[in-house]
């Protein structure tokens, strides 16, 4: 539903609220998806979403609590008594249900826990206990499972059991297990619809199947879905007995979740939300990183007092420093964008760190040649000096390869050492490369005056 669509709905909705058209509201509702009702709670007022929440079926309200941004989420849940929570968690699957239950407070969590049957408060300890970005944070436990000793008939009998008690929904594969859970296998579904009903299901299944341990990292998860075209993927323990599955919306949520991360990292801004009201919590994730850039502003600064002499020497020199770093910084960019989009698809890994290098700095070389010479020759006929504008030539030449040099070793290093390498394309790197372009600038030019 586009922006003007829900401006238009939002106005119906209010006109309705305030004229008390229940049975239209209802209709109005009905014809909405859940995700479109999360699109429109935070533009109404607090009236209208009381109004609106409470005409809901409990079905369509679990849908729509996971479907609103986090702040309106976290807002919602505040509301709501651990009974209410606890009665909507009960229509969700079982990653869903997990995800809300990580968001609220340990003692509310706790309450609400308490309001779930004993199996599914024993699959919710289970979900919350694995890290919420790994294969196990977002798996659901509900999964299509057969024994391998079935036959197919006994295999289309378990699975009604399945859809009908277990809440198993949107089966896209159905996975062969041992008595022992131990994953053997998927069924080829198109062979298991026209096998005869006698048919051992061992005969049909593809043993040659692609599975996850729960603690692998939903963004080496999401890539493996990518690199095999998958819609599910099994999740496995250390025994590889099968505990879960993840489906391709959960692996979409995974990459735009990432992919919003890594701009925050790069703008500074990694734990706000578009949504988020508060000044004072928008301050607090902002400043951190406006502070780094102000000491590596103070840092630079320190640099070119210590190097006033030369400046005052050659007062030339002052006008080129926005060229060295802004060439420099564009440069860093290029490369470390490069590199931390290769590490989260897979299509660079840590191994590759000295090829990459390699790479960049070959390209560097010849872009910084031919930048090099481009300024080297505006500097000289511009000032008459064409002993400065080759020394100036050659100082962007080197600028450019150790940009390079730092914006494809930078991100690498800190994957390797566990570090979300966005953080490379941050502050941190433009800092970095400022202070040692400066560096290399005014040092070299002090040299060329002794």
């Amino acid at each position: 539903m586009t922006d003007d669509n829900l401006t238009e709905l939002q106005r119906h909705i209010e006109s309705l609220v305030e004229e008390g058209g229940v049975d239209e509201l209802q209709a109005v509702l009905g014809r909405l998806h859940p995700s479109d009702i999360a699109a429109l709670f935070p533009r109404l007022g607090r009236l209208e979403q009381n109004f609106i929440w409470d005409l809901l079926t409990d079905e369509v309200s679990s849908e729509v609590l996971v479907e609103l941004e986090e702040p309106a989420q976290e807002e919602l849940l505040d509301q709501l008594s651990e009974g209410e929570i606890g009665r909507l968690v009960d229509e969700l699957e079982s990653d869903d249900a997990a995800d809300v239950i990580g968001t609220l407070d340990d003692d509310k969590a706790q309450k609400v826990l308490e309001t779930l049957d004993d199996e599914s408060r024993r699959d919710m300890h289970r979900l919350l206990d694995y890290d919420e970005e790994t294969a196990g944070g977002i798996m659901a436990l509900e999964v299509a499972a057969v024994k391998e000793t079935d036959n197919v008939r006994q295999a289309v009998n378990e699975l009604r059991d399945l859809v009908e008690n277990e809440g198993v929904e949107d089966i896209y594969n159905v996975y062969i297990i041992s008595e022992d859970g131990i994953l053997r296998g998927v069924l080829n579904l198109r062979q298991f619809i026209l096998a005869p009903p006698d048919t051992p299901v061992s005969e049909l299944m593809e043993g040659d199947i692609v599975s996850v341990p729960t603690s692998m990292d939903q963004e080496e998860v999401a890539v493996i879905v990518r690199k095999y075209d998958l819609v599910s993927l099994p999740v496995v323990d250390d025994y590889n007995r099968l505990v879960g599955r993840i489906t391709i919306d959960d692996i979409v949520d995974v990459l735009a979740e990432e992919a919003e991360e890594d701009i925050s990292i790069i703008a500074g801004t990694r734990d706000e939300e578009p949504g988020e009201r508060s000044t004072f919590k928008v301050f607090r994730e902002r400043f951190p990183w406006l502070l780094t850039g102000l000491a590596g502003g103070l840092v630079a600064a320190t640099i070119m007092n210590y190097f006033e002499a030369t400046l005052v020497q050659i007062i030339a020199l002052a006008f080129f420093v926005p060229v060295i770093m802004a060439m420099g910084g564009s440069t860093a960019i290029q490369s470390s964008s490069i590199v931390v989009r290769g590490l989260a698809t897979g299509e660079i890994e840590i191994r590759d760190l000295i090829p990459r290098i390699y790479r960049e700095i070959r390209v560097a070389l010849l872009n910084g040649a031919v930048l090099g010479i481009i300024l080297a020759l505006i500097v000289s006929f511009w000032l008459s000096e064409v002993q400065l504008g080759f020394l100036i030539g050659i100082i962007l030449l080197l600028n450019i390869c150790i940009a390079s040099l730092l914006g494809a070793s930078v991100p690498i290093i800190m994957k390797k050492m566990g570090i979300d390498p966005a953080l490379a394309m941050g502050p941190f790197v433009t800092t970095m490369n400022d202070i040692i372009g400066l560096l290399l600038y005014l040092g070299l030019a002090m040299l060329f005056l002794t």
